[in-house]
């Protein structure tokens, strides 16, 4: 592998729905195992992140709830009469079940590595899901460095993680996202960063081929 450049771009990608199949996998899975639909799961969920004054998954995402006690309001938010069949304290247990690595993304991360480019993973995470993560990762060794939300309490599309990665991984060159969310690729433009909003293998390797060769 040529020696690392560091006026040579970086490029810093996303896990879930990238690295990933298509986070709506996920949603299936932890509907087909809870029995609850979504749109409840999701209602249920912006109830506990608004008890810590946050969106969504934010608890999780920052480190401010453990899954367990996440769970357990998650569950305790649920509508009078609607109860899951699975425990949702263990979230990520159903969350990864049947997901597998996206294969052909990781090959062309390793084809840039090969070619000089640095390669980190900037990744919303939960501390609880990382053994899920590192099964799917076991033997993949492209990335010069891993951001995880848990670990610093901010999380994309938060400016800071962006400033941070910068700091991480110093380039004169361009630095490029991969991700599959709108709100978070227009942070990183907003950033100064470029972007490539990950739909599909094709038109993501297709783009990173044009933009880096």
């Amino acid at each position: 592998m040529p020696a690392e450049d560091t006026a040579a771009p970086v490029v810093w990608c996303d896990f879930g729905g990238v690295l990933t199949p298509p986070m709506s996998d996920a949603v299936d899975a932890i509907v087909a195992a809870s029995g609850v639909p979504w749109a409840v799961l999701e209602a249920a969920a912006e109830t506990v992140a608004a008890q810590e004054g946050l969106r969504g998954f934010a608890p999780l995402e920052l480190g401010r709830l453990s899954q367990a006690e996440w769970g357990r309001r998650l569950t305790a938010a649920l509508p009078a009469g609607i109860r899951s069949r699975v425990d949702l304290g263990d979230w990520g247990t159903h969350w990864y079940h049947g997901r597998e690595l996206n294969r052909p993304i990781v090959e062309e991360l390793r084809r840039l590595r090969g070619r000089g480019l640095r390669i980190g993973l900037l990744t919303n995470s939960v501390a609880e899901w990382e053994r899920h993560r590192d099964r799917l990762l076991a033997g993949v060794d492209v990335f010069a460095h891993v951001v995880r939300s848990h670990e610093l309490g901010i999380a994309k599309p938060d400016r800071r993680i962006y400033e941070h990665a910068d700091r991480i991984l110093v380039t004169a060159g361009e630095r490029l996202l991969i991700d599959d969310s709108a709100g978070n690729c227009r942070a990183a433009r907003a950033h100064g960063w470029s972007a490539v909003l990950h739909r599909g293998n094709a038109a993501t390797i297709g783009e990173l081929r044009r933009r880096l060769g």
